[in-house]
C-alpha cells in the first residue's frame, strides 16, 4: 500500500511538471507577441486604455493566462484581473532574466495573485522609442485554470490510486505465491534430505544452486552431516581398535601368564622332587615371563598417555652426542652377547639439540631394542649423527643389517600391536608406535627404508639448540 501511494505521488508530480514544462515551451513567445502587438507605453507612461482593451481580448481568447506589465524594477504597472485579487505589487526579476537569457530553461516565477506560489510564465522586454521601459509578464496557468486542474487532478489521483492499489494487490498476491512456492520448494527438499539422513542414509546431502539463507542452511546441514559421518567413522575405528587391543593384549598376556602359572604350579606340585638346577630354570622362566607382562603393561600405559595428548613435552638443551654415547654403552654387552657390532658415527663433536630428554631417550631405546631384536648374529647396527646447520636440524639415522621389512608391510609398522608376518620375536608390538607418537609431539616425522635380508634404517630430524 505504501509503495502504491508513493508511486501515485511521484507519478502525479512528474505528470504536472511535464505538463507545465510543455506549456512553457509552447508559449515561450507569447509575451513577446503581446508586447509587439500593442503599445504598452505612451509618452513614457502605461497606456491604460489600450492595455485594458488588449489584455481583455487576450484573456477572452485564452482564459488560461494572466498578463502583467512590469517596470524595470519588477513593479506591476498594469494588469487585467478582478479588483483585489492581485496581492503583490512587485515580482522578482531573477526568473525573468533567466527566462530571457536561456531559451531552453524551465523556470517558474512569482504568481501576483498567490504570494509564495510559483508558476510557469512567458516574459519579454518592452521598449518605447528604443528605451527599455519594462517587461511583459504572462502567467500561463491562471488561478481559474489552476483551480480546475487541481479539481481534475484530485479526481484523476483517486482514480489512479484505486487502480494502482488494485494492481499492487494483484501483483503482491502473485509475487507472494511465487515466493511461498520457492520457499516451500527449497524447504521440502531440505526436510526430505534430513528425513533420509535420520533414517540412516548417511550419504544424503542437500543439493542447491541458489544463494541466500536456504543455501547457508543447506551448507550448514551438509557440513554437520559430514562431521557426524566423520565422528561415526572415528567411533567405529576406535571401537575396532579397542577390539583389536583387547584381542592383542589377551594374546600377548596369555603366553607369559600361562608360563608363570604352569611353572609356579609345577614348583608347588613337585616340591621336593626337583633339584636345584630345575628350580632355578623354572624360577628364571617365571621371572622372564613376569618381565614381559610388566613391559607390556608399561607400554600400554605409555601409549595410552601419548594418544590421549595428556603428555606435555619438557624441552631443554642437551648434548645428543653424549646421550647416544651413554645409550650405546648400555647396549654394548647385549650386542656382544649376540656378536653384533654396535657403532656410533660423528660423535666426536658435541651436538646440542632442544627437546624432551626423557622422551628422546625412550625413542633411541625403542629403536635400538627393535634393531637388536631383528638383527642376526654377526651383523651390525650403526647410529649416525649428521649436523645440518643450513636448516637448523640434526639428522639421526639408526641402521641395521638385519632381516628387513617387506614393502607391503612398511606402511603399517607404526600401528599398535603390528608385527611383521613371520616374526616370532617377543615384543608388545607397541615400541614403534610409541616412537612415532613421541616424535609427533616434537613435530618431527620419522622415515623408514628397508630391504628384505639387507636391513632397515630409521631416520628423523631433531631441532638444533639455538
Amino acid at each position: 500500500m505504501c509503495f502504491a501511494v508513493m508511486y501515485i505521488y511521484i507519478t502525479r508530480d512528474a505528470s504536472i511538471e511535464y505538463s507545465q514544462e510543455t506549456s512553457q515551451r509552447l508559449n515561450r513567445k507569447l509575451a513577446d507577441r503581446v508586447a509587439h502587438e500593442t503599445e504598452p507605453f505612451k509618452d513614457g507612461v502605461p497606456n491604460e486604455e489600450e492595455l485594458e482593451h488588449f489584455f481583455h481580448n487576450v484573456m477572452v481568447i485564452n482564459p488560461s493566462v494572466e498578463v502583467y506589465l512590469l517596470d524595470t524594477e519588477g513593479k506591476i504597472l498594469s494588469y487585467f484581473a478582478p479588483f483585489g485579487e492581485v496581492k503583490l505589487e512587485q515580482v522578482g526579476l531573477d526568473p525573468i532574466h533567466t527566462f530571457i537569457e536561456d531559451t531552453a530553461a524551465f523556470i517558474k516565477g512569482e504568481d501576483p495573485r498567490n504570494p509564495g506560489v510559483y508558476k510557469v510564465f512567458s516574459a519579454s522586454q518592452v521598449y518605447a522609442d528604443d528605451i527599455h521601459m519594462g517587461y511583459m509578464y504572462v502567467i500561463l496557468a491562471s488561478q481559474e485554470l489552476a483551480t480546475a486542474s487541481e479539481s481534475l487532478a484530485s479526481g484523476f489521483g483517486w482514480s489512479l490510486a484505486l487502480k494502482s492499489i488494485f494492481v499492487t494487490l494483484v501483483l503482491t498476491f502473485l509475487v507472494g505465491l511465487l515466493i511461498i512456492w520457492l520457499l516451500t520448494k527449497n524447504l521440502n527438499k531440505i526436510m526430505t534430505t534430513v528425513s533420509e539422513f535420520r533414517e540412516g542414509k548417511l550419504d544424503a546431502r542437500i543439493k542447491t544452486k541458489t544463494r541466500g539463507e536456504f543455501s547457508d542452511l543447506a551448507n550448514n546441514f551438509n557440513n554437520m552431516a559430514d562431521t557426524i559421518v566423520e565422528n561415526i567413522d572415528e567411533l567405529k575405528s576406535v571401537d575396532r581398535l579397542r577390539k583389536e587391543l583387547i584381542t592383542n593384549v589377551s594374546h600377548d598376556l596369555r603366553t607369559p601368564l600361562t608360563a608363570i602359572h604352569g611353572y609356579a604350579e609345577t614348583l608347588l606340585l613337585m616340591e621336593g622332587q626337583l633339584d636345584e638346577k630345575q628350580k632355578k630354570e623354572y624360577t628364571e622362566v617365571i621371572l622372564s615371563s613376569t618381565k614381559r607382562v610388566i613391559k607390556l603393561v608399561d607400554d600400554l600405559f605409555e601409549i595410552s598417555k601419548l594418544e590421549s595428548d595428556h603428555i606435555q613435552t619438557n624441552r631443554e638443551t642437551f648434548s645428543i652426542s653424549q646421550m647416544l654415547s651413554d645409550i650405546i654403552m648400555k647396549y654394548e654387552l647385549l650386542a656382544k652377547s649376540k656378536s653384533i657390532t654396535l657403532t656410533i658415527e660423528n660423535v666426536e663433536k658435541d651436538v646440542f639439540i632442544y627437546a624432551d630428554i626423557a622422551l628422546i631417550d625412550r625413542v633411541f631405546q625403542n629403536l635400538l631394542d627393535n634393531a637388536l631384536k631383528h638383527t642376526p648374529h654377526g651383523e651390525s647396527i650403526s647410529v649416525v649423527i649428521d649436523e645440518n646447520k643450513s636448516n637448523g636440524m640434526v639428522s639421526i639415522k639408526i641402521q641395521d643389517t638385519g632381516v628387513g621389512i617387506p614393502k607391503d608391510e612398511l606402511p603399517f609398522i607404526f600401528d599398535r600391536f603390528k608385527k611383521i608376518k613371520g616374526n616370532t620375536k617377543e615384543g608388545s608390538g607397541l615400541g614403534l608406535a610409541i616412537v612415532k607418537k613421541i616424535l609427533e609431539l616434537h613435530e618431527v616425522e620419522i622415515n623408514v627404508q628397508s630391504e628384505l635380508d639387507k636391513g632397515t634404517a630409521f631416520s628423523f630430524d631433531l631441532p638444533m639448540a639455538k
